[in-house]
């Protein structure tokens, strides 16, 4: 490498020699994973070579040949640049998800804590009441005391349910499923429940029928007798919310028996499930403390708890069509 150099009126030329193989294999080395089949060539004419592709202290430029660059199109470090932004996509999509779960979750306990604050207020303030009247000695007449007395009771049952559903729903979250099975005679697991359903019923003013299919009253299950009850009464209870203002005042309670499968059905007629109201049948705390207090007393976790027990049993719980009211059905399996 050479140049003029003019100083003091003379003209000089100053230059050094250059072990271009070694230095030409040095550079390559450092770009070998990147590009393994590239070239350094010397540029004698800056005008016709690539700007972009010259060194800056060397006046070479760097030669890639486009047939080894079809050959392999994905270099090592392309290939770990590809294999990067994918992973951080993944993690950006795992952490807009985790996210949007929190913010549900957070949306479902608020409306859950605002129904049940406004599902216990109206209990409470009932006992408070009442017990400071018949604690005080203002009523005398022993009949309104016995009103008073049942009242209180049918109040305490109200949150006994209510604390059993959400304790119940809260061991399924956590993933403690029941065990427990026997071999249940439906038929006579009906006739003990029976009298259960039956205060239910009558505390709302309706009738309960029990009807049994004739190939179901021989029939035996193995299955958790204390979680079917559970359902039952949930259902029973969402009627006697719903069907309230029933012109008919009958909640059927079935027992219907197939080859693998057994179905209690229980069914009222009163308006029935609204259209679009479906979807939403089974979520839990999906009814607001505006809900509870414009339609039927709860906190909308009753049937997404037994939709819950019936799939831990093995079975599945429904809705079915009925233009007379709402109807539905826990099929378990016969074995």
């Amino acid at each position: 490498m050479a140049r003029r150099v003019e100083s003091g009126g003379t003209t000089r030329i100053q230059g050094c020699w250059l072990d271009w193989p070694k230095i030409k294999t040095q550079l390559l080395d450092g770009i070998r994973p990147l590009l393994p089949q590239a070239d350094l060539q010397p540029v004698i004419d800056v005008s016709a070579a690539r700007v972009s592709h010259m060194l800056v202290t060397l006046p070479v430029q760097v030669v890639v040949p486009r047939a080894a660059a079809a050959v392999n199109p994905f270099s090592p470090i392309r290939v770990s640049l590809v294999a990067a932004w994918s992973f951080l996509s993944l993690a950006t999509l795992a952490f807009a998800v985790l996210l949007q779960g929190v913010v549900k979750l957070s949306e479902r306990r608020a409306a859950f804590v605002s129904a049940v604050t406004h599902e216990l207020r109206t209990p409470l303030t009932t006992f408070r009441m009442y017990a400071e009247m018949l604690a005080a000695g203002m009523v005398t007449d022993a009949a309104q005391r016995q009103t008073y007395l049942e009242t209180l009771q049918g109040e305490a049952d109200r949150l006994a349910h209510l604390v059993e559903n959400v304790l119940q729903y809260a061991r399924l979250e956590r993933g403690a499923r029941g065990k427990r099975r026997e071999p249940t005679a439906l038929a006579e697991f009906l006739d003990r429940t029976a009298r259960r359903l039956r205060d239910r019923t009558a505390q709302a003013g309706m009738e309960l029928q029990i009807e049994v299919a004739d190939e179901a009253r021989a029939v035996t299950i193995h299955t958790d007798p204390a979680a079917v009850e559970q359902i039952l009464f949930n259902l029973v209870d969402n009627a006697c919310k719903y069907a309230a203002t029933a012109t008919d005042p009958r909640i059927h309670v079935g027992l219907e028996a197939a080859a693998d499968v057994v179905k209690l059905r229980v069914r009222d007629h009163g308006p029935g499930i609204p259209a679009g109201a479906t979807r939403r049948l089974f979520r839990p705390f999906s009814k607001s403390a505006r809900d509870a207090a414009n339609t039927a007393p709860g906190v909308g976790l009753g049937l997404a708890l037994s939709r819950r027990l019936a799939v831990d049993l093995g079975g599945w719980q429904t809705a079915e069509a009925n233009h007379g009211g709402a109807d539905f059905v826990l099929t378990l399996p016969r074995r």
